[in-house]
């Protein structure tokens, strides 16, 4: 079927705009797929792929390089931690590799880790700042509210969906980052932007 956003569609463009379109107002798979009358397989299949380019873009368009992660990055057992790091407004969320540790005062035992903003802990759901978090309250209160207000929002959003498996967790995260850096308003027609770059499949 004719679609110049997705590969060798079973669904035709103004079907796939719609999914979108619904999509960019993050609702969830399965109020898609009822509003949108597509098999709820078929949603998930999409979105997934939606997900995928949104995280390749972030990595591309983002402000810190070389932290690179795939999109099908998994969140294992032995995957604690996230960094965020902030930069000239703009929020960028990286898993932590393997070697990550982080000592009983909290110093960081590896240079990637150095270089976040912040440190999540996700086993407890704790912020763990890698600076003079007091000077950074100081000068640059504006960082930390923006930290604090991405992960409020990021685990609120990830919340509705009611448990998130680990093969995707790193998906919702970068999706998180994605729409808390642009415009909500705008979020559908940049979308479709970055598939026709990019066809999905």
């Amino acid at each position: 079927m004719d679609n110049k956003y997705v590969n060798r569609s079973k669904i035709s463009e103004a079907k796939f705009r719609e999914l979108v379109k619904l999509f960019a107002l993050d609702l969830t798979a399965t109020q898609i797929a009822k509003l949108s009358g597509l098999n709820r397989n078929t949603v998930n299949r999409y979105i997934k792929e939606i997900r995928k380019r949104l995280a390749e873009y972030c990595e591309i368009t983002g402000p810190v390089t070389g932290y690179a992660s795939s999109p099908n990055q998994r969140v294992e057992g032995d995957i604690r931690y996230l960094g965020i790091i902030e930069k000239e407004g703009v929020i960028c969320v990286q898993l932590m590799n393997r070697n990550t540790e982080v000592g009983e005062k909290n110093d960081l035992m590896d240079p990637q880790s150095k270089e976040m903003d912040v440190i999540i802990d996700l086993k407890k759901d704790q912020k763990i700042w890698t600076g003079d978090r007091g000077r950074l309250q100081k000068n640059d209160q504006a960082k930390i509210n923006r930290i604090d207000g991405f992960w409020g929002y990021a685990k609120t959003r990830m919340e509705k969906f009611k448990g998130i498996h680990s093969h995707t967790y790193f998906l919702h995260l970068k999706e998180s980052e994605f729409r808390y850096n642009n415009d909500q308003e705008e979020l559908y027609h940049l979308i479709l932007k970055i598939i026709r770059k990019h066809p999905l499949f």
